[in-house]
């Protein structure tokens, strides 16, 4: 059996805060790492949140989301190489793009969300 490998990724850049960002938290809580084989990973820690919306395209943080996005695929990059199945668990949809570009940089890959 793989080793899970977990990323903690609690943004809430693309949203709002609403408690999403402490899945992570939560599920460690929860006995996660009790699972056989589930190793912490790392952490992503996101900017801080902005509540305004871009004028020009109503997207909020979308410089958070671009930044974080790459820290977050350089983090996920770290772990597909080392035969562990990578879990990232996280905040709001906007962390899906982090994934992408990990996945993306390797070649092709599937994603689960």
């Amino acid at each position: 059996m793989r080793e899970l490998a977990i990323i903690e990724a609690p943004s809430v850049l693309g949203l709002r805060p609403t408690g999403v960002e402490d899945l992570p938290a939560a599920l460690f809580a929860a006995g996660l790492l009790d699972v056989p084989g589930a190793v912490r990973a790392g952490r992503v820690a996101p900017p801080a949140y902005d509540p305004r919306r871009d004028p020009g395209t109503g997207v909020l943080n979308g410089t958070g989301i671009a930044q974080y996005s790459v820290r977050l695929a350089d983090a996920l990059g770290g772990v597909l190489g080392t035969g562990r199945f990578p879990v990232v668990l996280g905040g709001d949809c906007s962390i899906l793009l982090g994934n992408l570009l990990a996945l993306r940089r390797g070649g092709r890959y599937g994603l689960l969300f």
